[in-house]
């Protein structure tokens, strides 16, 4: 197996449990990537900190209101892959836990990249509820996720493969192209933001809900290393993935803990934890 490379940023729970108690605004969520891309927020739109929140794990709880964190800006490849646990309180039109934008009004195809919503007429997915797939690329389509209080790992794509979007490893759910030209995106500044987009505010887009762990990388040529990132994530938060998946029973012996800039694993004590393909 070999790491997984091109890693952009990584926010696990066991950083937030280290500086934050329980109830505590989160005001640095540090990125474990290496790459330096901390999350901040400020005063009241800070999210919370919630020990044991999902299973067992601590979590920035965004209010939905307005509660979000977001990184400096970095030079965006254009391309990525991003995996996210969380859980809903309230379900919305448009529920996003995790966006890459770059803090300007969206144009189509789009200048920004959401891991699990969009903005009305925007590409963007991006949840589904492991029957139902909610998408938006424009203003036929669309839906609401109809399930609160339940965890998933959601993994979505907008890159020049195509479009990737799984809930708890269903495969099926892997779209490419959809409609039209490849929806590749545009390369440049970008910000990530936890809770909401940054160019989006309010109500209407922030999440609210639980989120407990967000790793961001840019994808290989066929996504060989989504299964591995789904594996580890689902076990470790007790997520059932879908039958037939390649880890639905076992997690990968070569499961992540932390990587550097370039990629290059640093291992636990564990010698079984080595590297995540």
């Amino acid at each position: 197996m070999t790491a997984l490379t091109g890693l952009v940023a990584w926010y696990k729970p066991e950083t937030l449990a280290a500086s934050y108690a329980n109830g505590d605004p989160i005001s640095t969520w540090a990125d474990s990537s290496g790459n330096g891309r901390d999350l901040t927020g400020t005063t009241t739109t800070r999210p919370l900190a919630l020990a044991s929140a999902i299973n067992g794990y601590m979590a920035a709880d965004f209010d939905g209101t307005d509660d979000i964190l977001s990184s400096a800006s970095y030079t965006h490849s254009g391309n990525a892959v991003v995996a996210a646990v969380f859980a809903l309180d309230t379900i919305k039109n448009y529920n996003i836990p995790v966006g890459i934008d770059n803090n300007a009004t969206p144009v189509y195809p789009p200048q920004f990249f959401s891991s699990i919503s969009s903005v009305p007429g925007n590409l963007g997915v991006i949840f589904n509820d492991g029957t139902l797939t909610y998408f938006t690329a424009d203003a036929s389509y669309g839906g609401t996720p109809s399930s609160t209080g339940v965890n998933y790992v959601v993994v979505s794509s907008m890159s020049a493969i195509g479009m990737l979007i799984e809930t708890n490893g269903d495969s099926y759910k892997r779209l490419v192209n959809l409609s039209g030209t490849p929806r590749t995106p545009a390369s440049g500044t970008a910000y990530i933001h936890l809770g909401g987009l940054g160019l989006v505010s309010g109500s209407s887009s922030t999440i609210d809900g639980k989120l407990a762990e967000v790793i961001i990388w840019t994808p290989t040529s066929d996504y060989t290393e989504v299964p591995w990132v789904e594996g580890y994530l689902a076990h470790k938060y007790a997520i059932t993935l879908v039958d037939g998946h390649l880890f639905k029973n076992a997690a990968p012996e070569n499961a992540p803990t932390t990587y550097n800039a370039t990629g290059g694993a640093t291992l636990a004590s564990d010698a079984r934890i080595e590297r995540l393909k």
